[in-house]
């Protein structure tokens, strides 16, 4: 064990993690908020114009393309240079199982807005089960308990990382 290592207790977290996970709950919800205004309008229109509302397959359209690809840059945007520059193999792995952990609660926190957030029950449109339970729909906590298994999984990488003098608070 070299000298300048130290074995005291930390928080098991970086605040770019914690900072990241609030700002993907904020996107979501105003990602819902969006996308409820833009197709479900007072008068029962939908206000979705071209080229937004050009369908690619079932019940996806272009609009759906362009906010995955904002919400993944939100999701990993503090993490890309540690996803692309020269760094070590722990380090890559942490911001990439964070990343998809926000990607994941982004899905199913999105979703759950675009009914909450006008007063009604979160229904399950998208799959073929069509299961739902007073709002919840199935694949809402399989999506949360994934996301929150890539939290631990990062967690435990940065704890096992050893800690240099200049990281603790003295």
């Amino acid at each position: 064990m070299r000298p300048y290592y130290t074995k005291k207790k930390r928080f098991p977290l970086r605040p770019v993690n914690i900072t990241s996970a609030v700002s993907i709950f904020i996107f979501a919800m105003i990602y819902g908020l969006i996308e409820h205004m833009l197709l479900a309008s007072p008068l029962g229109i939908s206000v979705l114009t071209y080229p937004m509302n050009i369908h690619l397959a079932g019940q996806l359209y272009l609009y759906h393309v362009i906010m995955l690809i904002m919400a993944i840059l939100v999701s990993f945007n503090p993490f890309f240079d540690r996803l692309i520059f020269r760094t070590s193999r722990n380090i890559r792995l942490q911001g990439l199982l964070w990343g998809t952990g926000n990607i994941l609660n982004f899905v199913w926190l999105e979703d759950m807005f675009y009914w909450v957030l006008f007063g009604e029950w979160p229904k399950d449109v998208m799959t073929p089960l069509h299961i739902s339970f007073y709002g919840i729909v199935w694949w809402y906590p399989v999506a949360f308990g994934g996301a929150l298994f890539l939290y631990y999984l990062t967690s435990r990488i940065i704890r096992k990382m050893p800690v240099v003098p200049e990281q603790l608070d003295t």
